[in-house]
């Protein structure tokens, strides 16, 4: 048994730089290629981590929810069957940490299909604040629609790792100093080295799940595990643009072995992998290999990581 992705779905870049929408909006477009409704959900969770107006409460995963218009009046729909959404902010990692739910909920039976929605935006929700020096995450969205499975294809275990030390980067809201701004203000702090630690842990990090995935306990497995990543697609997020090409380089495996999300102005963060994932699939890059390894680094310096075996459709997707 196993968790394998449905359908995967990018946010149409429309201005509004609204998390919510972008959320909404890609939740919406992967129900559309699944071919399925609202009603076909049984869990979303939200993984993105800043907000429109740095809202708190009420659950952000409950407005998107709402939007989306899943399961709002049980009730009344024909399997009277409830709908229940959560955040779950992990920075980077939050996608592989909603995986780990997910999988849980969906091997229990006590959902069918559950929804990870991942956005982020400038909480002035004005798009030309996203990607700068003062914010550098991108303005967008990106959905992921799991499913179960009666084979081991899909999603393997997540692993995690992390380093001593600071979290690298740090974003917060100085309440003493935006004053009535509050709602529009933000900070994000980076240490000049916090790129070279995250590569740094992302090689400890591929390395950790191979020797775990593929059985490496000495040199010689390890070196065949490192072969076995020539048929194995990087997916990675992007702390950086060249983040991705860089950490196949130091794996000593050509620069495409990773995919670098294109198109997006400024670090996708809590998206980054679902963009990775969409783009390989639109522009044939899963031919040829046999798994993708998802590999997040960015919840402070922590990484989550996962293989995960493509389904018998060939483009890693049930339908």
């Amino acid at each position: 048994m196993a968790t394998v992705i449905t359908s995967a779905a990018l946010a149409p870049a429309d201005g509004s730089g609204s998390s919510i929408g972008h959320a909404a909006a890609a939740g919406r477009a992967c129900l559309d290629q699944a071919g399925l409704s609202a009603a076909d959900v049984d869990v979303l969770v939200n993984v993105g981590v800043y907000r429109d107006s740095n809202i708190v409460e009420p659950s952000v995963a409950a407005l998107i929810q709402k939007s989306i218009g899943i399961n709002l009046d049980y009730l009344r729909s024909p399997d009277r069957r409830a709908a229940f959404s959560f955040d779950l902010m992990n920075g980077a990692c939050g996608v592989l940490n909603a995986v780990q739910a997910a999988d849980a909920l969906l091997s229990t039976g006590g959902a069918r299909r559950v929804m990870v929605v991942c956005a982020d935006t400038h909480p002035s929700t004005d798009p030309s604040r996203a990607g700068t020096a003062a914010f550098p995450y991108a303005s967008t969205g990106a959905a992921l629609l799991l499913e179960h499975t009666g084979d081991t294809l899909g999603f393997g275990r997540v692993h995690h790792r992390s380093l001593p030390g600071g979290h690298g980067v740090n974003g917060y809201l100085p309440l003493p100093d935006v004053g009535a701004d509050g709602r529009n203000s933000i900070v994000v702090d980076r240490d000049d080295d916090a790129v070279e630690r995250m590569l740094a842990l992302a090689v400890d990090s591929v390395r950790t799940v191979l020797s775990a995935e593929d059985g490496a306990a000495t040199a010689e497995d390890t070196a065949r595990a490192h072969v076995a990543l020539d048929r194995t697609l990087l997916v990675t997020s992007q702390p950086s643009p060249a983040f991705a090409a860089r950490l196949a380089k130091r794996l000593g495996l050509a620069s495409d072995a990773a995919v670098t999300v294109e198109g997006v102005h400024g670090d996708p963060h809590t998206s980054a992998l679902v963009h990775g994932y969409r783009q390989a699939l639109d522009t044939g890059r899963l031919a040829g290999h046999d798994r993708v390894l998802f590999l997040a680094v960015g919840a402070g310096l922590t990484s989550a990581a996962s293989l995960y075996r493509l389904t018998a459709t060939g483009d890693g997707t049930t339908r």
